[in-house]
């Protein structure tokens, strides 16, 4: 069982592969990170959701199967409004005509059509049933939310590595860094190790989920290879 990951950067890499691991703990899955590059666990190449767009209209993204079973993209919605990416977070009442903001499954919807939009037509319906989609709403820190809230902040989409700094402050945790380029850190690397060791079992992954839209839709996607 193997996977390839195409992520924006090394946290979410590390988040989807602890995800999988836990997920898939019995069939000890081999994972691969294809965009960004790692060497020694560290991001030595410009990563970002452009870079994931990019990617995905790669006509040598069918090679990931040539070594691959499986093929993971996970993207943040937080900057889905910015050119070339161009998915609103609003739209048009049709009754009131006012500009309301989308439902997050409106907004999952609109981002996997666009990721779909940009992979060769040839390819997507080749492998289309191998490809999984990790989109989150609007960072992946928010699917670590409900480790430490049982308040209704476990469903926020919003300020959530502030929200999780303010946490592991409570617990004398240093907090996560703000900043891509702190991420490749020692110090980084055992924030998100620590917060991650909380999920020890697929049943917490799954608790979890369930608030988090982004998240629940990931793991029904991945009970398909049960």
């Amino acid at each position: 069982m193997k996977f390839a990951l195409i992520t924006e950067g090394v946290s979410e890499h590390r988040i989807i592969k602890h995800i999988i691991s836990k997920y898939f703990k019995d069939k000890e899955p081999d994972i691969n990170q294809v965009q960004p590059k790692l060497v020694n666990n560290k991001q030595n190449v410009t990563g970002g959701w452009d870079e994931v767009l990019k990617y995905c209209q790669r006509q040598e993204l069918a090679d990931i199967f040539i070594e691959n079973d499986y093929l993971i993209i996970q993207i943040d919605t937080d900057q889905s409004q910015l050119n070339p990416f161009n998915i609103t977070h609003t739209k048009i009442d049709p009754i009131s005509g006012n500009l309301t903001n989308k439902t997050i499954e409106e907004l999952y919807n609109d981002v996997k059509a666009k990721i779909e939009s940009l992979i060769n037509v040839d390819i997507l319906k080749k492998y289309n049933d191998k490809i999984f989609y990790a989109i989150c709403t609007h960072t992946i820190e928010c699917w670590l939310l409900p480790i430490y809230y049982t308040n209704n902040h476990k469903n926020d989409i919003a300020t959530c590595i502030g929200s999780l700094n303010a946490q592991l402050k409570k617990k004398n945790i240093q907090s996560l860094p703000t900043t891509t380029k702190n991420k490749n850190s020692a110090q980084s690397i055992k924030i998100y190790n620590t917060i991650l060791n909380n999920w020890k079992k697929r049943k917490e992954i799954e608790d979890a989920a369930i608030h988090q839209y982004g998240l629940n839709k990931f793991l029904e996607s991945l009970r398909t290879l049960d």
